[in-house]
């Protein structure tokens, strides 16, 4: 079989699976160009395959409501920060995820706990895995209300959460809910759905007790998110003042 028929083979095998973008990308480069056939080929698959993995990130990106994206590249790597770049690189090839293991971030504010945990979740947006951002006070206030309006729509809305391979909650634990054991039942599901979950807060898991009036309910939270879990503590100098030149 000649170059031409494997080529033709090609396309349309990949007609056949589906790929349909990849064979027009084929048929396009052949059309404009007399290079090697072969090359031709390869440069429009990996085309076609950057195109697919940008149309998945945006896809992704989007429904992760997690705004403007930011980048582990990005990071502020100031000596004063005492960051441990080894151990947060590791968390970025995203391997916790894959393992469905959790990641809870917490450092004094400034230090860049939102940043980071957005910086993880771009990239796992990158990676096409379904990631969720969300606020702990906008969680405890959507589930609230609709206890109070449906249940079924309410256990609908916990499914839909917890079915995320990544769902990132900001602002941990800083709101205070009446019905407590509604939040309890809340990482209860997530923890049965198997997935992973990114805290981030001010409140290292040590002292969750001091922030919830009542201790067993930080105890139970406490104990299903840091039962496979990755902790990363935040330290240095408040970053959106903080001016490296000065010190």
């Amino acid at each position: 079989m000649g170059t031409s028929e494997n080529v033709f083979a090609i396309c349309e095998s990949l007609r056949a699976l589906g790929y349909g973008v990849a064979d027009s990308k084929i048929q396009e480069a052949l059309a404009h160009s007399s290079d090697d056939p072969l090359a031709i080929v390869s440069l429009a698959l990996k085309t076609a395959v950057t195109a697919e993995r940008n149309a998945k990130y945006e896809k992704c990106l989007r429904i992760s409501k997690l705004g403007n994206p930011v980048f582990l590249r990005d990071l502020f790597t100031y000596k004063v920060r005492q960051l441990d770049l080894e151990y947060i690189h590791r968390l970025g090839d995203l391997s916790f995820i894959r393992d469905r293991k959790n990641l809870i971030i917490w450092g004094a504010p400034g230090t860049g706990k939102t940043w980071m945990g957005k910086a993880i979740a771009t990239k796992a947006c990158q990676e096409g895995i379904r990631t969720r951002w969300i606020t702990y006070p906008f969680l405890c206030r959507e589930l609230m209300r609709l206890k109070g309006e449906d249940s079924q729509r309410l256990e609908s809305k916990i499914r839909y959460y917890c079915g995320f391979d990544l769902l990132c909650i900001d602002e941990f634990p800083n709101y205070d809910i009446e019905d407590k054991f509604l939040m309890q039942e809340f990482f209860n599901q997530a923890k049965i759905a198997g997935h992973s979950t990114i805290v981030c807060g001010q409140c290292s898991p040590e002292n969750w007790d001091s922030l919830f009036e009542v201790k067993s309910f930080a105890q139970s939270i406490r104990g299903r998110l840091l039962e496979h879990a990755y902790c990363l503590e935040l330290k240095g100098p408040d970053l959106r003042t903080y001016n490296p030149d000065k010190s």
